[in-house]
């Protein structure tokens, strides 16, 4: 079957090079672009998208750090001929089409994962997606502000995230949340960096994830969840002080004046048997 795509290491940013960018609409630039013949469909689906593809499964599927960094300036004049010579709407077609497809696979994939694996694969998968994101859409800035934003009134970043979240994330939330609920109980079975990295993305893709497991997300990002009612706030001021008088029966919270006899006292004590260890 197809490998998984989505693995991710510790890594920095996005793999794109910038160094040696100088700005697409330069004369010399314009030039050659409005001088050369018309761009035929062979060259076009062959020369440009298939660059651009080809840049696009590299962020997808590689871990960040393990490929050759893509030439923004390269990546950034392909969209740009393309633009001008009127393929905006196959360009544009063509890119969510390949970021379905590979989507669609990664969900299949995830669908095979097992529960004692499944929030790390999904971590991966979504903290990857986010990471090639960072690159796929500056690289299509040029289209984004000359066809989908002036004719379709969309962003490209809100098109590949509501991509995400239908092909991805809806298909998979609840087992997810579930999942990651059952871990809390477990101190550090899940590493709390990753669960706060999963709530904090969920959220942001969409905020009625939350309300399959409140308490889960209020846990993780501040201001989620319902405002706390009259009832609520006594409620929790009964079970502080509950929790409070719980500690202290256990000897904790208390003076040293009155802790350190009681404990010489349990010590000497030859009816009972106490550890402190």
């Amino acid at each position: 079957g197809q490998p998984r795509s989505y693995q991710v290491t510790s890594g920095g940013g996005m793999e794109v090079d910038t160094k040696s960018f100088t700005p697409i609409n330069n004369s010399a630039s314009s030039n050659s672009v409005s001088s050369s013949n018309n761009m035929s469909p062979e060259d076009y689906r062959n020369v440009y998208w298939g660059q651009l593809r080809d840049a696009i499964d590299q962020m997808l599927t590689h871990p960040p750090g393990s490929y050759k960094p893509i030439s923004y300036e390269q990546m950034y004049s392909a969209v740009y001929k393309c633009v001008c010579k009127q393929y905006s709407e196959q360009l544009y077609a063509d890119l969510m089409t390949h970021i379905k497809t590979r989507l669609a696979q990664w969900s299949s994939q995830l669908s095979n994962v097992g529960d004692d694996m499944f929030i790390q694969e999904f971590h991966n998968a979504l903290v990857q997606y986010f990471h090639a994101l960072g690159g796929i859409v500056p690289i299509f800035t040029y289209m984004n502000r000359f066809y989908i934003e002036a004719k379709l009134h969309t962003d490209l970043k809100v098109e590949l995230t509501k991509v995400f979240s239908c092909l991805v994330a809806d298909k998979h939330v609840t087992r997810l949340v579930n999942l990651m609920v059952s871990a809390q109980s477990r101190p550090f079975s899940v590493p709390p960096a990753t669960m706060s990295t999963l709530c904090r993305h969920l959220y942001s893709l969409n905020p009625d994830y939350s309300a399959i497991q409140p308490t889960l997300f209020a846990s993780y990002l501040p201001n989620v969840g319902p405002r706390m009612t009259e009832e609520d706030l006594q409620a929790q001021i009964d079970a502080d002080r509950q929790l409070q008088e719980s500690l202290r029966a256990q000897g904790w919270g208390c003076s040293e004046e009155e802790s350190l006899p009681r404990k010489r006292n349990l010590e000497h004590d030859q009816g009972h048997n106490v550890s402190r260890g």
